[in-house]
């Protein structure tokens, strides 16, 4: 079964915050969701959307 991780770190952000989910559909939501609590975030720009986009990444376990 894949899994997708997302950190913070990976696009540069000075924060540790790191998330796992079953699909990209439920890691999607808790990213955006740290963005507006961690990063007073209310919209994603689009730059940073691709950024976190392209980080997410996919592993099997």
């Amino acid at each position: 079964m894949a899994k997708y991780s997302f950190k913070c770190a990976d696009i540069g952000m000075d924060c540790g915050f790191e998330t796992k989910a079953s699909t990209k559909e439920e890691l999607m939501p808790l990213i955006v969701n740290h963005a507006k609590t961690a990063h007073n975030m209310n919209e994603i720009p689009p730059d940073v959307a691709k950024k976190v986009e392209s980080a997410i990444k996919k592993s099997f376990f």
